[in-house]
């Protein structure tokens, strides 16, 4: 069932550029009431000044362990329920594997994973009093189809996000809480402009933040993007182990 993303209470981590300011801004124009949430509430507050009437600013470091009874306690300070939720913030650091960084590792788990799962643990009972068909949407990465190079803590992270919201959407059917997950390729940011490799098929913000809009209003479980980037991947996890890995040694040998 399509539901269109217009006056609904919604909450979006990761708002505070790239992706995830394209899309508060696009839900904004659509006269939603927008609870946004990020590090810093300085970077929030342009969003509070463009839309003093549908913003809420709560700032709060996901990868803080205390991140989940805050958050859990301002929502409730705010509003009543949740009709969607879009999980967004996360972090992009590669690995060297010839200078192990476990500090990295423990910074990319801490965001993208348990952040994101901190967030899920404040908002789902904000979901469950909704009664304007809630939905749950999480922003993965295409890395979790198959693992790539230099993507042990990134690509890791993404994949154990696909794990949990699928296990999940088995959970909360009963509840009547709809669960997607979003698998951007390479879209154009501040955090994709540090890459030191090649990126196909980049996309621009707008690009992915349509797609997304699109997919999160026809309710598909699965929104992935673009398809020349997705299906050659998705294609790569299928195949024989010893074929994905001479394939992945390929790419090893293109990074520089």
């Amino acid at each position: 069932m399509a539901v269109e993303l217009t006056n609904r209470t919604i909450w979006l981590t990761g708002a505070s550029f790239g992706i995830g300011l394209e899309l508060a801004e696009r839900l904004l124009d659509k006269n939603n009431q927008l609870i946004v949430t990020a590090r810093s509430e300085t970077v929030l507050q342009k969003l509070k000044t463009d839309y003093p009437d549908q913003v809420t600013i709560i700032a709060c470091d996901i990868s803080d362990p205390s991140a989940a009874d805050y958050l859990k306690a301002e929502l409730a300070n705010h509003v009543e329920s949740l009709d969607t939720v879009i999980l967004n913030a996360g972090i992009c650091e590669y690995i060297d594997v010839t200078d192990f960084d476990m500090d990295l590792v423990d910074r990319v788990t801490q965001t993208n994973y348990l952040g994101f799962v901190r967030c899920v643990a404040a908002a789902l009972p904000l979901l469950t009093g909704s009664r304007n068909n809630p939905h749950l949407v999480g922003v993965s990465s295409a890395s979790a189809y198959h693992g790539l190079p230099r993507a042990e803590a990134y690509g890791t992270s993404k994949a154990a996000m696909r794990h949990f919201l699928q296990s999940l959407r088995l959970d909360v059917f009963p509840l009547g809480i709809d669960v997607s997950i979003v698998y951007p390729g390479f879209v154009d940011t501040r955090l994709t402009r540090a890459n030191d490799f090649d990126m196909p098929f980049q996309m621009t913000t707008d690009q992915a933040v349509e797609q997304m809009i699109k997919g999160i209003e026809k309710r598909k479980k699965e929104i992935s993007f673009p398809r020349r980037l997705i299906w050659p991947i998705r294609l790569l996890s299928m195949l024989p182990a010893s074929l994905s890995t001479e394939l992945g040694q390929k790419l090893v040998r293109t990074q520089g």
